[in-house]
């Protein structure tokens, strides 16, 4: 600033006395512009010097006045939590009941997912409860009537074990298949590669697709075998990268325990770091390593430090395909589903043949296990047989009552109150459903439900989203506050907040400061402020831009100078005479050693060392000077060239 105001007083010095020049050499032909200049020039200057009792209009003196210090940013308006609707069954949705925009009440129904399936394993479990019912009947009436026959029972009994062994491992068989249906992430991570479509027949082992994840790296770097024993797993180590001398901080976690040998005979182990990546660094680049006082021997090259190839744990062809190359899933997450037309039933009947063949090795044991053929209903084995089908009984009725309570999920209703802004499902496509039950994730201050999706892998655009509501009952918005600043931030502080959309001035409080901070691009450590803004209206909007501005200090009638008065070493130019040999100031100024405190954008408040009143210099503002005078020099020489120089 001080540059461009000293060539801009210099260029105007330098016009006005080639006017005047100009105006020396055709004073004739220019005595009507002189009178014309002469007049405005005398009332400009007049104007001009008017101001103050010396007629200096640059005057700068310390005065008292009021300084806000505050910090201030850009941000967007958050509302005050995102919900993230997804279903954890899977099927075809034959009702949706809302459009983005839309508001929507807690419990309102949104989605309705086929249930054809479920609604066939009820009428199963029917069946199962009325076989169970009979089971017990034929019990009780058994044990009533039930004598022994020592010739026939042992061979009774063995036909009955091989019948139960067979039924369990026809049981366990549709078991695995059912299980084997849905084939699941062992790993968290992006496809980076997938191997097979849906509508494919596979066999048991084939690879589906790769998973990487490079959020976390790892680099094995050679260390001098003699410094290995400073080395120790856990211990922080700094890595810096080939390609830009950037510094990535990791941790050790493995030790090569062989030596190899390097270049001139050196021996070396291998140290395998680990480092979050900041996201600018690639698989493949080099770095170099410290732990410690330790440097390493040579460089080292990034790798992920996941990744895998899943393979489907059985054969069949695949009915639905949910991942696709690029896309982001998590351990646990189900990739593809082979068909399973005849599955479910297999399984059903299996569990009933079973139940069966349990019962009569039940009864074949009670008459095998006593040599009186005529042992009657006191005998504790039958009364324990009874026992059992009356369990068994109960059992089935549970089972319906899970089943009830699974149907359920198939209708998705609204976990909140609150505004629909993205509809990623309508009636007619396919809800890839999850473990467990269909759920509405919140993803706003607390972490997801289970059978939800992680704020950090969704957003209100995802796809994995049948639907997003925002909850916007309270807004707010975040700030990244300067490690240098945060000290001064405090909950409960007043901020103010502006719009390019709204002329309004909004209100808000810091609500929470954040204790963890993130090192940026540039080095600077930054810590999250969230702000409640208090007084919001229909005009301000989640994603909108805003510029939030927290009071730092409030400082009522402080002596303050402007901010341009003052110099390095915080000193500044008083009018005076100098008393110190050597004072670089301005002539008629002499140097000022001064304490500071509160500071704005333009004022900054003076502890000690000056008194109200006191005259100062600045650079900046006393160009203005230099004009006034040169414009004084130019209406005498203008008058004298009018007059001939006799006034």
């Amino acid at each position: 600033m001080k540059t461009k105001l000293k060539s801009f007083k210099t260029a105007v010095l330098n016009g006005l006395k080639s006017a005047l020049k100009f105006l020396a050499r055709h004073k004739v032909l220019s005595v009507l512009l002189i009178i014309a200049l002469l007049a405005t020039g005398a009332f400009a200057i007049n104007s001009i010097t008017s101001d103050g009792d010396n007629g200096d209009m640059t005057k700068i003196t310390a005065e008292r006045r009021d300084i806000e210090e505050s910090i201030s940013d850009t941000t967007v308006v958050e509302p005050n939590s995102e919900y993230y609707i997804t279903a954890n069954v899977s099927g075809d949705i034959i009702e949706d009941y809302f459009e983005e925009g839309d508001t929507v009440k807690k419990d309102d129904i949104m989605y309705v997912i086929d249930s054809e399936t479920i609604r066939n394993n009820i009428e199963s479990a029917d069946i199962a409860i009325a076989k169970a019912k009979k089971a017990y009947d034929d019990a009780v009436v058994e044990n009533e009537l039930t004598v022994r026959d020592d010739l026939t029972g042992p061979s009774t009994l063995n036909s009955a074990r091989i019948a139960v062994e067979k039924a369990q491992q026809a049981y366990d068989d549709a078991l695995r298949a059912e299980a084997d249906l849905n084939t699941v992430s062992n790993y968290s991570g992006y496809v980076t590669e997938v191997h097979v479509s849906a509508g494919d027949t596979v066999a048991a082992g084939s690879p589906v697709c790769e998973i990487a994840d490079s959020s976390v790296l790892k680099i094995d770097v050679p260390f001098n075998s003699a410094d290995i024993p400073m080395i120790s797993v856990g211990s922080p180590a700094v890595l810096t990268l080939t390609k830009n001398g950037s510094v990535l901080y990791g941790t050790v976690t493995d030790i090569s325990p062989r030596s190899v040998a390097g270049e001139g005979y050196t021996m070396y182990n291998y140290v395998t770091v680990e480092a979050a990546n900041p996201g600018a660094v690639q698989s493949g680049d080099t770095a170099s390593a410290i732990v410690g006082s330790v440097a390493c021997g040579d460089i080292g090259t990034f790798e992920n430090a996941t990744e895998e190839t899943i393979s489907a744990p059985a054969g069949g062809k695949i009915d639905r395909l949910y991942i696709s190359e690029n896309s982001y899933v998590r351990q646990g997450d189900v990739i593809l589903t082979f068909d399973a037309d005849t599955v479910i039933s297999q399984v059903n009947t299996a569990l009933l043949n079973l139940n069966d063949a349990r019962e009569a090795l039940k009864r074949a044991e009670i008459q095998s296990s006593s040599a009186d053929a005529n042992t009657g209903i006191s005998d504790n084995r039958l009364n324990s047989a009874v026992e059992n089908a009356r369990l068994a009984y109960e059992d089935a009725l549970l089972n319906k009552d899970n089943l009830l309570r699974q149907l359920e999920d198939y209708t998705i209703k609204a976990p909140i109150s609150g505004t629909v802004v993205t509809k990623n499902k309508k009636k007619g496509d396919s809800a890839a459903g999850m473990s467990g039950s269909a759920s509405a994730s919140s993803l706003g201050a607390s972490s997801a439900s289970a059978g939800g999706m992680s704020a950090a892998s969704m957003s209100a655009g995802d796809s994995s989203a049948m639907a997003v509501i925002y909850d916007m009952s309270r807004l707010k918005c975040t700030l990244n506050v300067d490690e240098l600043d945060i000290k001064n931030v405090h909950v409960g502080q007043k901020v103010t907040i502006t719009t390019d959309v709204t002329d309004k001035e909004y209100t808000g409080v810091v609500d929470t400061v954040g204790i963890g901070g993130t090192v940026g691009q540039n080095g600077v450590t930054t810590f999250p402020v969230t702000i409640d803004i208090i007084d919001f209206d229909d005009n301000l909007l989640p994603g909108m831009n805003i510029e939030a501005t927290i009071v730092l200090k409030n400082v009522k009638d402080a002596l303050a100078i402007p901010v341009g008065c003052l110099n390095r070493g915080n000193t500044v130019y008083v009018r005076g005479e100098k008393t110190e040999e050597g004072d670089a100031a301005p002539e008629g100024y002499h140097t000022v050693t001064v304490k500071t405190g509160a500071a704005d954008d333009e004022y900054i408040q003076i502890l000690s060392g000056l008194s109200e009143g006191d005259e100062l210099y600045s650079e900046d503002y006393n160009v203005m000077d230099d004009m006034m005078d040169a414009m004084q020099e130019g209406h005498d020489a203008a008058a004298d060239s009018v007059t001939g120089g006799g006034s």
